[in-house]
C-alpha cells in the first residue's frame, strides 16, 4: 500500500559561466606560425623576430547562458519505505547558448564564439528504489533508473528568409526544429556489388565503393536526350540521419548480501542515437601509410570479389564526385556491464582474538562486457569510439 506521497513543482532560472577562457569574448595575439621579420640593431646585426598575430576574433556582444526551467515531480513511498518512485517531468528553455560558430575562411578565423537563440530540452525521469527481499540472512537491494530528453533548436540567430521562416545555420549543421547535435549529411545505402558494375560507372565509382542517394534530381547535369550525363552531389542531396545524443539513458544496480558475502553489479545503457564513421571506406592506406611508412593498422573487414559485403567497402574505397567520403551511420545503442563486485568478511569472532576489528576481502571488475545495438559497428567500443580499458582489482581491508 502506499505509504506517502508529495507533489512538487518548481520555476527557476540559472546562467552559466564556466567557460574555458574567462576572456573568450576578446581578441588576443599570439606570435603566429613560425614567421619572422628581420631587424636591425644597433650594432648592425639582422635579429629575427616573430610576427604577432590576431589569434582569436573579439565578440563584444557575448552573453551569459541563461536556462529557464519548470519541474512537476512526484515522490512516491510503498510499503514502509521498501518501494520508492521519483518520477520527475521538465521543460528546459536555455537562451543564448554559447557555441562555437563556424566563419567562412575569407574572414581569417575558423570560428567566433557567440550565442546561439533557444535551444529546449524536454524531458521525463523516473527513479525506483527497491528492497524486494528482505529476511535475517539475505537481503536484495536494486535501483532503476531511467530518462528520456529531446533536444530542439527553436531559435538561432533570429534571421528570416522572405517568407518569415528562421534562417538555418547550413555550415554548422544548425537546424530549427532538430536536435542541436542531428546528423545531416548523404545517405549510403548500399555497396557496389560486381554485377552492378555498369550502374556504379555511372557515378564514376567501381564494385566496392559505396552507393550514395542522390536525393535531389534537379541539379545533375542531363543529356539533349534526357539521359542524366553526371550526377551533382551537394547539400540538396543531403538528408537527417539521426543524433548523435542518446535520448535514452537507463541504469539498474544489485546489491545481495547473504551472511558475510556481498555481490553487486550495475548495468547501464544508452540509446536512440547514432555515431557516424568514414571507417568503412577502408582508407587507411592513405597515400602509402602501410606500404612506405609502415603503419600497422588493426584487422578490418573489407569488400573482395571473393568476399563481397553491403555494408563494407573495398580498400580505398570513394564516393561519387562531391561526396568522395559519406559517412556511414550506426546505430550506436549498447547496454554496458559497467562493474561487477564480489566481497566476503571473516566472522568478528575470528579476527577479534588476533586483534583485528575486521578482515574484508573483495574482487571486482569495470567494463567486463558490453552489448552494442548494431552488429556492424567493429572499430571497438562504439561508447568511446575507439579502444576501451577493462579493469580488474583484487584487494583485502584490515581494519585494526
Amino acid at each position: 500500500p502506499l505509504t506517502s506521497g508529495k507533489l512538487r513543482v518548481s520555476y527557476g532560472m540559472n546562467g552559466n559561466r564556466s567557460l574555458a577562457d574567462p576572456y573568450i569574448a576578446l581578441a588576443n595575439l599570439y606570435t603566429g606560425a613560425g614567421k619572422t621579420m628581420g631587424y636591425i640593431n644597433n650594432d648592425g646585426s639582422v635579429e629575427q623576430v616573430k610576427y604577432l598575430m590576431c589569434e582569436r576574433l573579439a565578440n563584444d556582444h557575448l552573453q551569459w547562458e541563461k536556462t529557464t526551467a519548470y519541474n512537476f515531480g512526484l515522490d512516491l513511498n510503498f510499503f514502509e519505505g521498501r518501494l520508492t518512485a521519483a518520477i520527475d517531468a521538465y521543460i528546459m528553455q536555455t537562451k543564448d547558448m554559447i557555441m562555437n560558430q563556424s566563419l567562412p575562411s575569407f574572414t581569417g578565423f575558423n570560428s567566433i564564439t557567440t550565442n546561439l537563440g533557444q535551444v529546449d530540452n524536454n524531458g521525463v525521469e523516473l527513479a525506483l528504489t527497491a528492497i524486494p527481499v528482505k529476511t535475517r540472512n539475505f537481503e536484495w537491494n536494486t535501483t532503476f533508473n531511467f530518462s528520456y530528453n529531446k533536444n530542439t533548436i527553436k531559435h538561432l540567430y533570429y534571421e528570416y528568409d522572405a517568407n518569415g521562416k528562421e534562417n538555418d545555420d547550413v555550415a554548422n549543421k544548425w537546424f530549427i526544429g532538430h536536435d542541436i547535435n542531428s546528423i545531416w549529411d548523404y545517405q549510403v545505402t548500399g555497396i557496389w556489388q560486381a554485377d552492378e558494375y555498369a550502374e556504379a560507372a555511372k557515378y564514376g565509382q567501381v564494385p566496392g565503393d559505396p552507393k550514395v542517394a542522390n536525393l535531389c534530381t534537379e541539379n545533375d547535369v542531363m543529356n539533349e536526350d534526357g539521359s542524366v550525363k553526371s550526377y551533382t552531389y551537394n547539400n540538396d542531396d543531403k538528408t537527417f540521419l539521426g543524433t548523435t545524443t542518446p535520448p535514452i539513458r537507463w541504469s539498474w544496480r544489485n546489491q545481495f548480501s547473504l551472511g558475510n558475502w556481498e555481490f553487486s553489479f550495475r548495468i547501464y545503457s544508452l540509446a536512440g542515437h547514432k555515431r557516424t564513421s568514414t571507417r568503412f571506406l577502408n582508407f587507411d592506406d592513405d597515400g602509402g601509410r602501410m606500404t612506405y611508412s609502415m603503419a600497422n593498422k588493426e584487422r578490418k573487414a573489407y569488400w573482395t570479389l571473393s568476399n563481397p559485403s553491403d555494408v563494407y567497402a573495398r580498400i580505398e574505397a570513394a564516393g561519387p564526385t562531391g561526396a568522395q567520403k559519406p559517412v556511414w551511420v550506426y546505430n550506436a545503442g549498447f547496454i554496458r556491464f559497467d562493474n561487477i563486485a564480489l566481497s566476503y568478511t571473516i566472522p568478528a569472532k575470528l579476527t577479534q582474538k588476533v586483534d583485528i576489528s575486521r578482515v574484508k576481502f573483495f574482487a571486482s571488475v569495470k567494463n567486463p562486457f558490453m552489448i552494442k545495438f548494431d552488429k556492424n559497428w567493429q572499430y571497438g567500443d562504439i561508447e568511446v569510439d575507439g579502444l576501451s580499458i577493462r579493469t580488474y582489482t583484487f584487494g583485502v581491508n584490515v581494519t585494526f
